[in-house]
């Protein structure tokens, strides 16, 4: 019986490293996803280690985007939000690691699926982020350049974060009023309510942050979207 049960013992001790060992997908990668109306340009997929995480950003037409991955033995599943004219759109990217190379399916909401490979750049160097390189705090005051349809126009955004909850003020063209919102690692959004003409309409910004600037898009109600871009005063 004992025998049996050293045995066993062993078996497991065996197998689980084997089982429980991952791919490695940090590194400096290029992108190619493909939608049914064809090929879009490349990408390129930065990944590192942040503690116990993996992030990085998908640089690509649409500028830097934040991205988080996970992975287990070679399943790497890698999430981040794209802003849009209808606002933030979340994107989530599935495939499988087989060495230097991934293959697999995004997710690009509202039913719309695209197949994507990557090829890693071997001659990349990898470092590990820090949480400093990583998250902004864009707390303080913004001055904004907004462009729509409708026109253009420059409002102050008083942002104070707390974690990743936003509130603050907006001051503008469109009057006064208290925002709220959140952000994530470089992603933001807020929102607030005014009174055009005497009817009420939601606006919402969302886009990504630096340090110092932010651009993305903004959603006017019903009456249109646009972008806009910012500097912290």
């Amino acid at each position: 019986m004992k025998t049996c049960v050293s045995a066993l013992v062993c078996a497991i001790a065996l197998v689980m490293p084997a089982a429980a060992q991952s791919a490695d997908i940090v590194g400096t990668w290029t992108v190619n996803a493909t939608l049914d109306s064809g090929a879009l340009p490349p990408s390129t997929l930065t990944l590192n280690r942040e503690g116990t995480k993996v992030v990085g950003t998908l640089s690509g037409e649409q500028g830097d985007m934040r991205v988080e991955a996970s992975l287990k033995e070679k399943a790497v599943t890698i999430w981040f939000t794209v802003p849009t004219q209808n606002g933030p759109t979340a994107i989530t990217m599935t495939g499988t690691v087989d060495g230097d190379a991934i293959k697999g399916e995004a997710d690009l909401g509202g039913g719309n699926k695209a197949t994507w490979t990557a090829t890693r750049n071997t001659g990349a160097s990898y470092p590990v982020a820090t949480q400093s390189d990583s998250r902004v705090d864009v707390t303080g005051t913004w001055a904004m350049a907004v462009e729509t349809a409708a026109g253009s126009g420059t409002p102050t955004i008083v942002l104070k974060q707390d974690g990743e909850a936003l509130t603050g003020h907006y001051s503008g063209q469109l009057g006064e009023a208290e925002l709220t919102g959140s952000a994530r690692d470089s992603a933001v959004e807020f929102g607030f309510n005014v009174s055009v003409e005497g009817t009420s309409i939601h606006v919402t910004y969302a886009g990504t942050a630096t340090a110092t600037s932010m651009k993305g898009t903004v959603k006017l109600g019903d009456l249109g979207d646009g972008t806009f871009t910012a500097t912290k005063k």
